[in-house]
Parts: structure tokens; sequence; C-alpha cells
């Protein structure tokens, strides 16, 4: 039975099972709710890529994926030192690993075989923005009392929904960028929707870094030299944040940027800074009860993706994954003149500047982290995989 199952299986291009699953994880995370049925098409995933790992075995000589193992594994690791870990949460955070990998790895084979220009990009870009549409209708019909967009499915919350559109965008971006004529009309309203999304949200965290991650990726469809891509990026950043202080400045135009203050956040890093004491080597482990109370107040997690690195894995985990992300912003640049790297730099601009006052869970089941975070890996991984056959098939030569 397993046999004819196989068969059957074979008969179709296996990459596009790949990338139907990926687009299928994606698609999951906007529109339903239970994050437990948007990850059954990333099961799927896992055991394809399982059972066909022999097409894929040579990507362990990629020193990029080798990193991406590292930081994973140490962070899975960690759950052995967390406080309150059973052995169900052990499997359940080896498991998500697991799942995160063979995603990335996924990904990786998608952007190597040409799928992320085929299709992939189009179909993605009409989902989201279907999903952006029905949120705004939604926000409209039902306007609730805080006055925030909130997303579909995962997106509950405004700021994760809002940071999730904002990749959504950069796809549009792109999409208008290779369409001519009515199409490319289509495409500019979508990206006014998106853009009109964002401001409903009300998240000046999604705002700015919605803004970086545009710039980041237009200045890359317009220059075509990566060193003077770098400088303008460099530079236009350093603007911007002169422009947010002088502006911060203000009492009325800071009243305004932020109606809410700092939202507690410095309240919450100073209780996360005092739980690390005597633990900023290894943290607390990954299932460590990150709930913190303040003013009566209960949040769920340090809000800080790179704070959470260092609760969860301690300075050898924030190491890592800085090494990772530098790593992959290398590799991005190696290979500027890739459309694909030129959106994962857009995408991954986003990620870095949101992820200094939001996120927490860089391993778990499909969700947020993989838009933000593991598809530009992905991208990346692909990219030098690409340049590993290259070498290799340069030495037979």
């Amino acid at each position: 039975m397993v046999s004819s199952f196989l068969n059957q299986v074979n008969r179709f291009d296996r990459i596009d099972w790949m990338g139907g699953l990926v687009l299928a994880c994606f698609v999951g995370v906007l529109i339903l709710p239970s994050q437990s049925a948007a990850s059954y098409p990333s099961y799927l995933l896992a055991i394809l890529m399982l059972a066909t790992w022999p097409r894929w075995s040579d990507l362990f000589s990629v020193w990029l994926w080798r990193m991406v193992l590292l930081l994973v594994a140490w962070l899975a690791l960690s759950a052995w030192w967390s406080a309150g870990s059973q052995w169900r949460d052990f499997f359940s955070i080896w498991v998500r690993s697991l799942l995160v990998l063979t995603f990335v790895v996924a990904l990786a084979e998608c952007q190597l075989r040409g799928r992320m220009q085929l299709w992939m990009t189009n179909a993605l870009t009409t989902v989201g923005v279907v999903v952006v549409i029905a949120a705004s209708i939604n926000f409209f019909v039902t306007n609730p009392e805080d006055g925030r967009l909130n997303g579909l499915g995962q997106l509950d919350t405004h700021v994760i929904a809002a940071l999730v559109y904002a990749v959504v965008l950069l796809f549009v971006v792109r999409f208008v960028e290779r369409q001519n004529g009515l199409k490319r009309i289509l495409g500019f309203g979508a990206a006014g929707l998106i853009v009109a999304a964002l401001f409903l949200s009300d998240s000046r965290n999604a705002w700015v870094s919605a803004a970086i991650g545009v710039m980041v990726y237009l200045l890359a469809l317009k220059l075509p030299d990566v060193r003077q891509y770098c400088l303008c990026v460099i530079v236009s950043v350093l603007l911007l944040g002169i422009v947010l202080v002088a502006v911060g400045v203000s009492e009325a135009v800071n009243a305004w940027l932020l109606p809410r203050g700092d939202s507690f956040r410095f309240a919450i890093w100073s209780e996360v800074i005092s739980r690390l004491e005597g633990n900023w080597l290894v943290g607390l482990g990954i299932l460590a009860d990150d709930n913190l109370l303040i003013d009566g107040v209960t949040f769920h997690h340090p809000h800080s993706m790179y704070l959470a690195m260092v609760y969860q894995g301690g300075l050898i985990a924030l190491f890592l994954y800085l090494t990772l992300l530098a790593w992959v912003i290398v590799v991005l640049l190696r290979y500027y003149d890739h459309p694909d790297a030129k959106l994962a730099l857009g995408v991954l601009a986003i990620a870095l500047f949101a992820h200094l006052l939001d996120g927490h869970e860089l391993i778990d089941k499909v969700g947020a982290s993989w838009f933000m975070i593991w598809y530009p890996v992905g991208i990346a991984v692909g990219l030098a995989w690409s340049g590993e056959f290259m070498r290799q098939a340069h030495e037979i030569e």
C-alpha cells in the first residue's frame, strides 16, 4: 500500500508538491484561526522532505544551512533545562524544530528550481491581497472597540497582522514591478489597500518597519550596483532615525506617534533581565515560563525577538541568531542581482526592525516568523546552494 502511494506521488513533479505545500503553509497562517490546522501542510511537507532526503542531502555542504541547524538545535536543546518542562513539551519542541528545518529546505529547493519566480509569488500575492481586503471589510463591519484592524486566521492581533501584511505588501510591489497595463494598475490599487490596512492597524512598529522594508526593496530594484545599494540603505536608515528622533522632540507629535507611551516595553524588558540573573550564558530554556505581570497586566512574552533569544538560549543563542542573520545578509548581497535576493532583503529588513519591539517565537509551528525570518533564510540557503553547485561544476571542469 505504501509503495503504491509512493508510485502515485512519483507521477507528479516533486517540486510542485513542495511548492504547493509551502504555499499552503503561508495561506494557512493568513486564513485559518487554528495554528494546529494551519500546520497540517507543514506536517505533510516534513514527511515529503524526509522521505526524499537523498535528493537534498548535498545541502549539508552549504555552511549557511549548517548555521541554521546549529541555531535550531541549540534552541531545541535548551528545553532540557527549562524549568517545569515535561517530556511531552520536549518532544513538541523537537517536532516544531523539524517542521522549521524541513520548511527551510523545501523553500530553498523551490528557490533553486525557480518556483519562486514562476507561480508561487503570484499565488501568495493574490491570496494575501484577498485576505487583507477581507480583514479590512471585517474591521468596518465589526467596528472593534479599540479601533485597530486585526487580521484573520492566526493574525488576530493588530501588530502581528500588520507585520505580515507588510510582507504581503512587498510581494505586491514585486508584482507591480513585473506587470504592465491593467494588471499594473490593479497592483497599485492592491498596494494602496494594504497601506490603508497598515494604517488602520494603529501599530507604530509596523508603520516604521513596513516603511523600512519597502524602502530597502525599492532601492534594490532601482540600484544595479550592490555597493551603491548598501551605502544608500545605510544613509536612508540613518536619515529615517534622525527624522524619528526630531519629530519625537515635539510633545504634540510624540503624543500622536506614541499615544500609549512605551507600551510597558521598558518595564517588560527590565523584568526579563532581572529573571536572567545568573543564567545569561545559556538562558532559562525555550520552554521557560515567559509570562510577565506588570502593573496588574499580564504580558505573554518579552516583546523583543533578540531579548527572547537571550531569555530562551542565553547569549549563546543570541550570538548564533545574529550570526545567522548577518550570514543571510551577506549571501543575499552576494547574489544581489537575483530577484529573489532583492525581495528577501526587503522582508528581512521588516523583521530586523520589527523584532526590536516585538516577536518571541523563532521555533514554533507555522506562523508569522515563517514569513519574516524563515522565508528570507530559505531564499538565502537556496542561493548559497546554487553557488555550491556552480563551484562543484567548476571544479569538475
